[in-house]
């Protein structure tokens, strides 16, 4: 057997960061494609060229997986904006002429759906979804070479959700004692200081606007009193689930939302007895109870403590 042939992999940074949209060509995966974007540029995404084609379509978080496919990406992953809050970044897999066919793009959903239910990462919503593949031999081959390679580049910048569940390329953890491993699973996070290390030490940069909220038990929506300067500045949200021990990271652009008094218009209101925003986030929806301002599409992550 030969020894492994040399490849090229070659990765372009939309904003010059890791937090933008990133494109992913490799010199072995002929005129395969990978886009990859967080939460927060999907609209940036959406009307970009990536997603025009026939192609397959993941929804990641840390741990979690909802694959799908369409002919037409920008449409069908701008209808789980709102109706799925748990996802922190979205995947596109295509090609660069279009040249996938509907029953290529079946046979990649059937496949990377049944991988990740072997690894125990697939959404529960897409859990017996995906058409039942029909390629004839001689394409089987290709799209089979093609999964590879994405899988390969997958696993290049840390998507993990693929891996299987027997297997593992991490080193092994040192062994703690049970007094180390009691306090490990039971973190208590209750204020605004905690849940930012929380979030730092998962690997996120958190600004120094910073609006923290928490709810509680019998409640239903976060409640944020906040300065309006927020709203001219990177606008950080922690919302801290406490009854399901879950936090929920969003990041809101500048100037994304304004001011407003008028019940008609789309905008976020005063408090009555100062200048300072009244913002009540429902649960769940993550729409604001009163202007129904959509916060949702800023989440970038919601992650179990």
């Amino acid at each position: 057997m030969g020894s492994p042939k040399a490849k090229t992999v070659k990765i372009l940074l939309d904003d010059g960061s890791l937090n933008g949209i990133i494109n992913i060509v490799d010199s072995n995966w002929n005129t395969g494609e990978m886009y990859i974007a967080p939460r927060i540029s999907i609209d940036k995404l959406l009307s970009s060229e990536a997603c025009n084609k026939f192609g397959v379509y993941l929804l990641l978080s840390e741990d979690k997986v909802y694959v799908g496919q369409s002919s037409d990406l920008a449409k069908r992953v701008k209808q789980h904006i709102a109706g799925k809050s748990w996802w922190e970044r979205v995947l596109i897999l295509t090609t660069s002429d279009d040249s996938l066919t509907r029953s290529d793009i079946d046979y990649l959903e059937y496949y990377l759906i049944r991988k990740a239910k072997n690894s125990n990462k697939l959404d529960n919503e897409n859990k017996n979804k995906g058409n039942t593949p029909k390629v004839d031999k001689f394409r089987k081959p290709e799209l089979e070479q093609y999964l590879e390679e994405a899988l390969f580049l997958m696993e290049l910048i840390g998507i993990s959700v693929f891996a299987d569940k027997n297997k593992s390329n991490k080193l092994p953890k040192k062994p703690t004692s049970k007094k180390q491993q009691t306090t490990d699973s039971n973190i208590i996070i209750e204020k605004k200081k905690q849940a930012v290390t929380f979030l730092q030490e998962k690997g996120y940069c958190i600004g120094k606007n910073v609006n923290y909220a928490k709810l509680l038990e019998n409640n239903d929506v976060f409640w944020i009193n906040s300065r309006i300067e927020v709203l001219t500045n990177e606008w950080n949200i922690i919302l801290n689930d406490q009854p399901s021990h879950t936090i929920t990271y969003l990041k809101v652009p500048p100037n994304t939302f304004h001011i407003t008094n008028n019940v008609e218009e789309y905008g976020l209101f005063l408090r009555n007895d100062k200048p300072s925003l009244d913002i009540n986030i429902q649960n769940k929806s993550y729409i604001e109870r009163r202007s129904k301002c959509d916060f949702s599409k800023y989440i970038i992550a919601t992650i179990k403590y």
